[in-house]
C-alpha cells in the first residue's frame, strides 16, 4: 500500500439475530398467525397443490419474525442470510440509513419512499447492540464512499 492510499477499513460486524430469542413474544404471535392462515386455507377446501401452495405463502410472510438471520457488514456492503439465501447491497447502492425499533433499514432512496418495503434491506439488530451495530453500519458506509469519491479522482 502506498502513502497515498486510504486506511483498510476492518470488518465491521457479523451476528446472528434469533427472533425467538430477541422478541419471543412477537415470534409466538407470528407463529400462531401463520398456522391460523393455514387452517383458513385448509378450511376453504383449495385443491391439495394450491393449499400447500397458500400455506408456503403464508409461513413465509412470517418468516422474519420466525426465522433466524444472519448479517455481515465489510468494505464492500451489508448482507443478509435468512430462510430464502443471501441478499446483499452495496455501500454505493445505499442512500439512507434508518435506524427503526428492531432494525437497521439500508435503503436506494434518500428519503422515505414507498418502495423502501420491497427495496431496501433491513438488518434486524439485537437491542443489547443497537447502537454498536449502527455506528459499524455508518462508519463502514462512509468509508464505502469515502473509496468510491476516491477511486474516482
Amino acid at each position: 500500500m502506498t502513502t497515498g492510499d486510504a486506511a483498510p477499513v476492518e470488518t465491521a460486524a457479523s451476528w446472528v439475530y434469533d427472533p425467538w430469542r430477541e422478541r419471543p413474544r412477537v415470534a409466538a404471535a407470528a407463529l400462531v398467525s401463520a398456522v391460523a392462515l393455514c387452517a383458513v386455507v385448509v378450511a376453504a377446501r383449495e385443491p391439495f397443490v394450491m393449499a400447500v401452495a397458500l400455506c408456503a405463502f403464508c409461513i413465509a410472510a412470517f418468516a422474519p419474525a420466525l426465522a433466524k438471520t444472519e448479517v455481515r457488514l465489510d468494505a464492500e456492503g451489508a448482507a443478509r442470510r435468512s430462510l430464502f439465501g443471501w441478499e446483499r447491497r452495496r455501500w454505493a447502492q445505499v442512500r439512507r440509513v434508518e435506524e427503526l425499533p428492531s432494525a437497521l433499514l439500508l435503503s436506494p432512496y434518500p428519503h422515505r419512499h414507498w418502495l423502501d418495503a420491497t427495496r431496501a434491506l433491513s438488518l434486524p439488530v439485537p437491542p443489547a447492540r443497537r447502537d454498536e451495530l449502527a455506528a459499524a453500519v455508518r462508519v463502514l458506509r462512509e468509508a464505502g464512499h469515502d473509496a468510491r469519491h476516491a477511486a474516482r479522482a
